[in-house]
């Protein structure tokens, strides 16, 4: 309240709270499937590397964690979003969530029954409840949370990759936990529709010690400029054999038109 001369005007500051999530079977397994066939309808391939790193978090494993994973992305593409849930719900099996800008939340409720929460990167303090949140989520459970560390797209060429420090933060918030690196790529190159490559790094444990969240924020930006550079040398070489064909879509006109006249 603040008093100008003999008026009294009162100022009211608003903060944003956060959209927390609220995660639903029915609604994971609904759009899972929507996500999926959207996926299939659009992309020649999905291959993925390095699948085996997260079966110690997938839902029935046999011994399933009882710490945390942290999956940060690579951000260059609007499809990472709807690859990376296709991922976690379909082909991975992961008790996941999500960060997702406030305003497209509030726009698309929807995706808070399949995990994801609100954030608001401009906003300091809004940012840091966000972490606060996700923290209280996952800290002594074997659940996921898939976080694009870059802040916004970046054109997957762009090197180096530089993250923002909110991964770190939260990896100080609920430590223990595991982070493991994922480099999503896509390209057009033999088909009408693009390729995807996904490669999944080697998760690592960070629990206590001097370590601060700019040494995390320094060591995962070097482990996943390290993975998308290799992906990238994958794709350029055509080198597939280390990885696994998740979903095969849409051939180009030219097969269709060859299968058609029987050749």
């Amino acid at each position: 309240m603040t008093l100008v001369g003999s008026r009294c005007i009162l100022i009211l500051v608003q903060s944003t709270d956060i959209i927390t999530a609220a995660p639903s079977a029915l609604a994971k397994a609904i759009w899972g499937r929507y996500f999926e066939r959207t996926v299939r309808r659009s992309f020649h391939t999905v291959r993925v590397k390095g699948a085996a790193q997260l079966q110690p978090w997938q839902i029935g494993a046999h011994e399933r964690h009882s710490e945390p994973l942290i999956l940060y992305a690579t951000h260059g593409s609007w499809w990472d979003a709807a690859l990376t849930i296709v991922l976690s719900l379909r082909a991975f099996h992961l008790d996941a969530y999500g960060m997702m800008e406030y305003k497209q939340l509030q726009r698309y409720p929807f995706f808070r029954r399949i995990g994801m929460f609100s954030v608001i990167r401009e906003d300091p303090a809004s940012a840091l409840r966000s972490i606060r949140y996700a923290a209280s989520e996952l800290r002594g459970t074997g659940r996921a949370l898939w976080m694009f560390p870059q802040g916004t797209l970046v054109n997957q060429e762009v090197r180096p990759l530089e993250l923002e420090p909110g991964l770190g933060i939260l990896a100080r918030a609920i430590q223990p936990v595991w982070l493991c690196p994922v480099a999503l790529r896509y390209d057009l190159v033999r088909e009408q529709a693009p390729d995807a490559l996904v490669a999944i790094g080697t998760p690592q444990r960070w629990e206590g010690g001097l370590w601060s969240a700019r040494d995390v924020q320094h060591a995962a930006g070097a482990a996943l400029t390290s993975l998308a550079d290799d992906v990238r040398e994958d794709a350029l070489l055509e080198r597939f054999d280390n990885y696994e064909v998740f979903y095969r879509g849409r051939t180009s006109m030219e097969k269709r038109y060859d299968t058609f006249r029987g050749r």
